[in-house]
């Protein structure tokens, strides 16, 4: 069976780490870029992710949330995604409880974005996490120069 070829039109996947700094940000005219990439796919956000965000901070979820379409999230549909992230996890040998809310969620995002060859946007703190995973990733910081 061969594998499809990628269908995400995103070029990075964010993760709940990756939501807040752009929620965070202070510039106005680099928010407004953030949010407009949200909102035109080019940041993917998977649907788990946005799920945990507006769970964990409600008030920067509100914010976001126009941005945020229902359709504009990636959910786990893929049997490959699915595959990946068992994968990743018996490698890692933690089950799906590696993420520092116990949810399993950086597995998940780590598989989407593994099958679909893009980075995912996180914080500088949780590249480690990744790296651990084979996954590629970056910060903010580093995606805005690039």
């Amino acid at each position: 069976m061969m594998m499809s070829e990628s269908v995400l039109a995103c070029s990075c996947l964010a993760d709940t780490h990756g939501l807040l700094q752009v929620a965070m940000q202070t510039s106005g005219n680099l928010k407004t870029s953030l949010l407009e990439q949200i909102s035109s796919g080019v940041i993917g956000i998977p649907a788990m992710v946005w799920q945990e965000f507006k769970d964990l901070y409600p008030n920067e979820a509100s914010e976001l949330e126009p941005y945020v379409s229902a359709t504009a999230t990636i959910g786990m549909r893929k049997r490959a995604y699915t595959a990946k992230a068992g994968s990743i996890a018996e490698k890692l040998n933690s089950g799906f409880a590696v993420g520092p809310y116990d949810s399993g969620i950086e597995i998940q995002v780590a598989a989407i974005a593994s099958v679909e060859k893009c980075p995912v946007l996180t914080s500088a703190t949780e590249l480690f996490q990744y790296k651990r995973m084979a996954c590629g990733a970056v910060d903010l910081e580093n995606w805005l120069k690039k």
